[in-house]
């Protein structure tokens, strides 16, 4: 019995120490657990500490960044307006030495422009268009009417804003005579217009009012268009612009003249206008255009744009017609009609009937054949596309050509 109640006791000994032992393991767990708490809190608290103090110092350096930034900017600002202001007194000085120049103009009339012009006055869309060209526009005060209708849009647009703002006025028809009080009330200090458009009389009286006129040369061939626009640039002080240009257009068109080196001309007549039918003959810029865009003028032995007759057009037998749409006016129809009330149906004959290349010229594209100004280059490419159209991989040429139904960005 004593040995049994000893290993009760030892038992119940074993049992309470057990017992006493998972308290107290319990008890450190518990501690540990907090002690485990307080330290996750304490690293949350240092974490959120430090990525306050981070973000803090980050918003600060980014202030700064900005600050710095804005400083370099205002100083760019600066330094380009400074570089802007001197450079616009450089070329304003430039342009003052060039003065008092004296030309010698189409009308081999001795011209001088004592000053630079501020006030220039345009009588002929050919001459706006090389104003603009050569960087005369702030310059120009007062454009024909048939300005703000017969150039490409990026010219057209230009003009009508500054009409728009106020800035020029419309001083009349290139093709009636134009308004010499409207001109006069511009207060022009230069008058710059195309011989060809019979202006003499009107340069002629400007002069008498002590305005300097110059009638450009621009009409006869290529080479008059480059003087031109040299004659141009001396004249509104812009000669490094306007050499600048003849030497870009005259890159194109020996760019164009390789193109068409292995080319078979074709024989083309350029109707200005049917019954009486008007034609582009030798010794004109159009001519010089035909020649450059690999073809032949089949009316190269009349000079000038002379009036032809229907027997006249069998007899040369083009292998292209391009008319010129006259803003919708004439086309095909209309030439047939006309050579058949004379010849009858010996017009079928001609070759480019026959063969149905006869093509209306529409829209802005009828400028780049028809004035004689910088855009010639892409009247150019545009009898190349129309006559030899394999150099531009073009596989169908409509008859009505348009910029919307044939684009040059070929």
């Amino acid at each position: 019995m004593k040995s049994g109640n000893i290993i009760v006791a030892l038992l119940i000994i074993l049992i309470i120490g057990v017992g006493a032992l998972g308290y107290s393991m319990i008890s450190l767990y518990n501690e540990m657990q907090k002690e485990i708490n307080n330290l996750n809190q304490t690293i949350i608290n240092l974490n959120n500490k430090t990525q306050i103090t981070y973000s803090e110092k980050l918003s600060q350096l980014a202030s700064k960044i900005g600050s710095l930034e804005n400083s370099i900017n205002n100083f760019n600002s600066s330094v380009n307006s400074k570089i802007s202001s001197l450079q616009q007194q450089i070329n304003y000085l430039e342009t003052q030495n060039q003065f008092p120049v004296t030309l010698i103009d189409a009308t081999n009339s001795s011209v001088t422009i004592t000053s630079y012009p501020v006030r220039i006055v345009s009588l002929d869309p050919a001459t706006t268009e090389i104003l603009l060209a050569i960087n005369a526009t702030n310059q120009i005060i007062g454009v024909d009417n048939d300005s703000f209708y017969y150039l490409p849009p990026q010219y057209e647009n230009e003009l009508l804003k500054l009409y728009n703002e106020d800035k020029i006025i419309n001083i009349g028809s290139t093709y009636s005579i134009p308004n010499i009080e409207m001109i006069l009330s511009t207060k022009p200090d230069l008058v710059i217009g195309t011989y060809q458009w019979s202006f003499s009389g009107v340069a002629q009286e400007l002069k008498n009012y002590g305005i300097p006129t110059v009638l450009l040369p621009s009409y006869n061939s290529l080479s008059d268009l480059y003087n031109a626009i040299i004659m141009a640039g001396r004249a509104t002080g812009h000669v490094k612009n306007a050499v600048n240009l003849v030497e870009s257009m005259s890159s194109n068109i020996s760019y164009f003249r390789e193109l068409i080196s292995n080319t078979t001309p074709q024989n083309i007549t350029y109707l200005l206008w049917i019954d009486p039918t008007y034609v582009a003959g030798g010794n004109t810029f159009q001519n010089d255009m035909f020649m450059l865009s690999g073809n032949n003028n089949a009316f190269s032995n009349l000079s000038g744009w002379p009036v032809i007759s229907p027997e006249e057009l069998l007899q040369a037998n083009p292998s292209v017609i391009i008319i010129d749409s006259n803003g919708g006016l004439i086309n095909e129809t209309y030439l047939i009609n006309w050579l058949q009330s004379s010849i009858g149906n010996a017009y079928q004959n001609i070759s480019a009937i026959k063969y149905n290349r006869v093509y209306t010229i529409n829209g802005y594209y009828v400028d780049y054949l028809n004035e004689p100004g910088p855009m010639v280059v892409y009247g150019i490419k545009l009898l190349m596309m129309i006559t030899h159209p394999n150099l531009f991989n073009i596989t169908y040429v409509p008859s009505n050509i348009s910029p919307n139904t044939f684009p040059l960005n070929k």
